[in-house]
């Protein structure tokens, strides 16, 4: 009998082939992230904020850490926004002691460590003659004995559970030595060989230890990057390899790639392509490819400039970068919470940052209940939800629902005076609203305007708050800073839809993840008659607030801020001295520049039209009224985003003392 050899290895091809791809896919399905408890060092920005969205979206339970806590505070806030829950820590992984520490209160708040991710790095550029003992010894202590610290501290609990994971995040300079990078990719070469051994001796306690190892990422970490010798020369080489779409590859993708790595129990992550060839070609000829590399350090810059001196990648900028070369890094700069760059600040204790959410029990004020009422001005009425038919309740909680913030805008509440045209409205925003797109854009505004205020605004006044009310007002004003966009959005949307427009593209967007962060407290408003009852200066700002802002209504912000009357009117006295600097009135032209562009990249369209709103209308004429409200509020927004995060900022620069505000 004879054999047909060529069709044998085919079918052995075959089924060596499906037993790979069975396996990858068991490997996926068996290890469920949904619940897991993960630490994320480094998780403040770039790659490893990226890893934490989409980590969140898989239902796992995060731990992140920094030493800035600003970074931490921005970073818990958006990653509490998409439904995660998040304890943010402020830990110098570089200290062990102050890793158990970390390692510890992670214990306590969550249970053992599921998954530890060794992410937190830097990099230094240099030639080799200006490099110094001290920058190898930085970066061996973070990125090989910070590694080693937290994987020693997790692994009691993982060898007592016969399970867990560990992903080092190291880098192609732990696997090909690259000019220039000399003190880095030593140190990384360290990680590599630390989580290679560790990966050996650990899979008989069933702990898979991943080693990621990325070439070029579009993060937008290079202006956090150490330069020296001619710092701006070799900032322009790094910055743009950085950027350039061939050579790097998107944080969204390295961060795809590691999160499905671990759930394989994969032993190695090469991204991308060019990245693993080139380590392919390095393992099957280090001589000629050491020569390559030596040429090639011919052509970077030469010893000299600022010599042994350090210089952040932020003040190595040239003619050359930030250009469109770097273009694509400046966005994801903008997007992984990269910008503002400040100097890392050592930190000798691990303290937990607050979360900015809460539960709705934890939400309720100190004081009682605050009367509410609403404005009824027969100029300017507003509908009463608990007075509304059950229809209107029921679409005015779907949209509280649907885009997550605790109380009922405005604006909705105008529209619902046409039950009909509301309904109208919502049904064609709803899908688009319900993107993750959509609460991107929106939270990319909030954080362009806390970035850009931070640069301008010096708040002029100082009062006595307690830390109790600190915290309850920075929580409402959270909440705002949250929603206020969102609705930006969408009356700009509204308003071109109204003019005839179609808004927005066709397609497919993926939906939100996971529920918002401020669906379910309650925010406690006081109107202007109720206002009455607090004081008659508390009456006469809210007159003030009409007649600079020229609108008929004081809007919910200013509800629920005036139940702290000594801040709000302290902070409000201050704004108004602001609204007329050059910075604002730009801040708020790029506000709606940037809600405009949001508009136009809603998924699927939205198209309402004159006619269909006319027709629904028991008095056609009502159009004119109607689009006079939508546009009333598309102007109102961007100040109250604005002045949202001046009231944030105010509030953040007031030492906590003894409460004498009795509002």
């Amino acid at each position: 009998m004879s054999v047909n050899y060529q069709n044998l290895l085919i079918l052995t091809a075959s089924i060596l082939l499906v037993s790979l791809l069975f396996d990858r896919w068991w490997r996926e399905r068996v290890y469920d992230l949904q619940g897991k408890i993960v630490l994320i060092t480094g998780g403040s920005r770039g790659l490893g904020l990226v890893m934490a969205r989409q980590l969140i979206a898989s239902g796992a339970r995060l731990a992140i850490c920094a030493r800035d806590q600003a970074e931490l505070q921005r970073a818990q806030t958006e990653l509490e926004q998409r439904g995660g829950e998040v304890l943010a820590l402020t830990c110098d992984v570089t200290d062990q002691t102050q890793v158990e520490q970390m390692i510890q209160q992670v214990n306590d708040r969550f249970g053992s460590i599921d998954i530890l991710i060794n992410n937190a790095g830097t990099d230094i550029i240099s030639p080799l003659e200006n490099l110094t003992m001290q920058d190898y010894d930085d970066l061996m202590k973070l990125h090989f004995w910070a590694s080693l610290y937290t994987s020693y501290a997790v692994l009691p609990g993982m060898q007592a559970r016969k399970a867990g994971r560990i992903v080092n995040v190291s880098s192609i300079g732990g696997k090909i030595a690259s000019p220039h990078m000399v003190a880095y990719c030593a140190s990384k070469f360290a990680l590599v060989g630390l989580s290679e051994g560790m990966r050996t001796e650990l899979a008989k306690d069933g702990i898979a230890v991943t080693t990621v190892c990325p070439g070029f990422i579009r993060t937008g970490v290079v202006d956090h990057g150490i330069i020296k010798g001619q710092n701006r020369k070799e900032f322009a080489w790094f910055s743009i390899g950085d950027s350039l779409p061939i050579v790097s590859a998107s944080a969204e993708k390295v961060a795809r790639s590691t999160i499905a790595a671990l759930r394989r129990g994969q032993a190695e992550v090469i991204v991308p392509f060019p990245t693993w060839l080139s380590v392919k070609l390095y393992a099957l000829s280090p001589a000629l490819m050491t020569n390559v590399l030596s040429v090639v350090n011919l052509l970077l810059p030469k010893p000299g400039g600022i010599g042994t001196e350090r210089a952040f990648g932020k003040d190595s900028h040239s003619k050359w970068v930030p250009s469109w070369f770097t273009a694509l890094s400046d966005r994801a700069a903008r997007r992984n919470n990269e910008i503002p760059v400040t100097e890392p600040k050592s930190t000798t204790t691990v303290q937990p940052i607050e979360s900015e959410v809460r539960s709705q029990k934890q939400l309720e004020p100190d004081q009682g209940k605050a009367p509410i009422s609403e404005n009824n001005s027969d100029s300017f009425a507003i509908v009463d939800p608990a007075k509304a038919s059950p229809e209107v309740q029921a679409c005015l909680s779907e949209i509280q629902d649907t885009l997550g913030i605790p109380w009922t805008p405005a604006n909705w509440r105008a529209y619902a005076i046409y039950p009909s045209v509301m309904q109208l409205f919502w049904k064609r925003l709803k899908p688009a609203t319900q993107t993750e797109a959509f609460l991107e854009s929106a939270i990319a505004i909030t954080e362009q305007v806390y970035r850009d205020i931070d640069d301008w605004y010096q708040p002029n006044y100082q009062i006595e708050v307690d830390a109790g009310q600190q915290r309850q007002i920075r929580r409402e004003l959270n909440a705002f800073s949250f929603g206020n966009p969102q609705l930006l959005i969408q009356q700009i949307a509204l308003s071109r839809t109204l003019a005839g427009e179609v808004v927005g593209e066709d397609g497919k967007a993926d939906l939100r993840r996971g529920p918002n962060a401020y669906r379910h407290p309650e925010i406690q408003m006081i109107s202007e008659q109720s206002v009455r009852e607090i004081s008659a200066e508390m009456q006469q700002i809210y007159q003030d607030i009409q007649q600079t802002l020229g609108v008929p209504i004081v809007n919910s912000d200013y509800q629920a801020l005036a139940r702290w009357s000594a801040f709000f009117i302290a902070a409000w006295e201050d704004i108004k001295l602001w609204r007329d600097r050059p910075e604002y009135h730009l801040l708020k032209q790029s506000i709606v520049q940037r809600a405009n562009n949001a508009a136009s990249r809603l998924h699927p369209a939205v198209f309402v039209g004159e006619q269909e709103v006319r027709d629904l209308l028991d008095n056609p004429e009502d159009f004119e009224q109607l689009q006079q409200r939508v546009q009333l509020f598309t102007d109102i927004l961007p100040e109250l985003i604005i002045q949202n995060a001046l009231f944030h900022m105010g509030l953040a620069g007031i030492q906590p003392a003894t409460l004498t505000d009795k509002a």
